[in-house]
C-alpha cells in the first residue's frame, strides 16, 4: 500500500459504533499520543487508578514515548530515552536511543498496531462484532496487535514461532483470543505467512494486518516517533551540536519511517 484506504463501510461502521458504545472506550488521536498534553485531564484523572499493562481502554492514550516511567498510576512527561556514555562506546558523539519498555506491555509495537487496526475500525473495514484482527509476527508485533484488539473489544489471532520465549506464549494466552505456534525460530518468517494463507482459505471471517504491508505501521512511526527522536535530540545537543544519523533495525520498515521524519527535520545529517 502507498497509502491508506479511507474508503468507509456505512453498515460495518453502525456496529463498530455499538461495539463502541457498549464497551464505552474512546480512541485517542495520533495527535493525542505525539503530545499527551493534549489529552483531557478527566482522561488524566482516572489513568492514575490504572496500571501500564492493564488491559483497560484507557491505556490507548498510553501508546507513546511519553509515558512517565512507573508500572502504575503514571502520567506523561518527556520523551523516554537513554544516553551511552562515552566510556562505553568510545567515541565523541553523542548516542541516545529511546526507551520502548515504558510502552503498555512494554514493546513500542503497540503503536505500530495501533496505526494498522484503527484506521480500519473508524472506516468500518473491520467489523469487530464478525472479524477477527490476525497478527503474524515473530513476537513483539503480534504482543501488540492482541493487546490493541482487547482494548478495542476486537477478537484476536497471534501466530509467532514455537521457539519463541515462554513468556511470550503465556502472556499472549491471557491476552489474545487464540494464539497459533509455527515451526522454527526467529527467521522462519515464512512459515508464519504459510499459516496467514491457510487461514485465508479456511473461509473464517478475519483480517489479517501483516505489518510489511500495513502503511499505518509506517505512518505511527514516522509521526510519533519520528517526533520522539527529535525531541530526544534536542534535549541532549548543544547550540553548535548537529545530528550525524540515525539508525535502526530494518524489521518491517516502519521504524524506518522515523529516519525518513529525521531527514526532513535535520536535512544535513
Amino acid at each position: 500500500m502507498t497509502k491508506i484506504d479511507l474508503t468507509t463501510m456505512n453498515d460495518r461502521l453502525e456496529r463498530t459504533l455499538e461495539r463502541v458504545r457498549e464497551k464505552k472506550f474512546i480512541i485517542p488521536t495520533l495527535a493525542q499520543q505525539k503530545d499527551p498534553s493534549l489529552v483531557p485531564a478527566d482522561i488524566l484523572e482516572r489513568l492514575k487508578e490504572i496500571g501500564l499493562w492493564d488491559l483497560h481502554p484507557l491505556n490507548l492514550y498510553r501508546i507513546t514515548w511519553k509515558n512517565e516511567p512507573v508500572a502504575f498510576g503514571g502520567g506523561f512527561g518527556g520523551v523516554n530515552y537513554i544516553e551511552f556514555p562515552k566510556s562505553l562506546t568510545g567515541v565523541d558523539a553523542r548516542i541516545v536511543a529511546l526507551v520502548g519498555k515504558w510502552f503498555p506491555c512494554g514493546v513500542h509495537k503497540v503503536g505500530a498496531a495501533f496505526g494498522c487496526l484503527v484506521p480500519r475500525l473508524v472506516t468500518g473495514q473491520f467489523d469487530p462484532t464478525t472479524q477477527k484482527a490476525v497478527w503474524p509476527s515473530t513476537g513483539n508485533y503480534c504482543r501488540g496487535g492482541a493487546y490493541d484488539s482487547a482494548l478495542l473489544g476486537c477478537k484476536s489471532i497471534a501466530i509467532l514461532p514455537e521457539g519463541m520465549s515462554k513468556e511470550r506464549f503465556d502472556w499472549l494466552k491471557t491476552v489474545a483470543d487464540e494464539v497459533i505456534a509455527t515451526p522454527g525460530t526467529e527467521s522462519n518468517v515464512k512459515e508464519i505467512f504459510d499459516k496467514c494463507w491457510e487461514l485465508r482459505r479456511s473461509g473464517q471471517d478475519l483480517m489479517i494486518f501483516n505489518q510489511f504491508e500495513e502503511f499505518g505501521n509506517y505512518l505511527w512511526h514516522y509521526l510519533l516517533t519520528g517526533n520522539a527522536l527529535e525531541q530526544a535530540a534536542h534535549a541532549v545537543m548543544g547550540p553548535k551540536d548537529r545530528v550525524a544519523g540515525f539508525a535502526s533495525a530494518t524489521g518491517s520498515a516502519g521504524t524506518i519511517a522515523a529516519g525518513d521524519y529525521l531527514k526532513q527535520v535535520f536535512p544535513y545529517s
